[in-house]
């Protein structure tokens, strides 16, 4: 598979409360719903007693950021089609196979503070994709006089500025 879309499991309204919790006085003027590429990884990872998990990872090929994620939630190929996808600009920073690298280097890192001393290492990659659309909400809100632009992560409701 070289292309999915993830559910977005954060609606507008969560979104809205989220930051209406963090600013009081916050005014959402517009929130839209953008979907963004990146590169996706399942990996087998190595537990204590034998036995072998799965973890899941997303790389934005923008700022080449490496994500552990829940098991995804696929979007079903008919609300797909109405999605608002962000047309790649190729401002890429990092390509697939730099992506794959950060995603496997995050793991291992990941893994290895879990298990400390007892871990062994092999994480194995199980399946990649090379664009997984990440659900983003866009908003443009006022806070005491001044604009500000916002994203809001569609899976878990993470959020950072990107202008005011």
């Amino acid at each position: 598979m070289s292309e999915l879309v993830l559910r977005t499991l954060v609606d507008g309204e969560d979104a809205q409360r989220i930051l209406a919790a963090k600013a009081p006085g916050l005014a959402v003027t517009s929130a839209k719903l953008r979907h963004h590429p990146f590169a996706g990884f399942v990996f087998e990872v190595p537990q204590l007693a034998g036995r072998i998990a799965q973890a899941h990872a997303l790389v934005d090929y923008y700022s080449g950021k490496a994500f552990v994620t829940d098991p995804w939630q696929v979007q079903d190929a008919q609300a797909g089609q109405r999605m608002n996808l962000v047309a790649d600009p190729n401002w890429n920073t990092i390509d697939f196979d730099t992506a794959r690298e950060r995603a496997k280097a995050l793991l291992s890192t990941a893994a290895l503070r879990r298990a400390r001393l007892a871990w062994r290492g092999g994480i194995r990659e199980k399946s990649s994709i090379a664009k997984v659309w990440k659900p983003n909400w866009v908003i443009e809100a006022k806070l005491e006089g001044k604009s500000y632009r916002i994203m809001v992560d569609g899976l878990n409701g993470g959020y950072f500025f990107i202008g005011s």
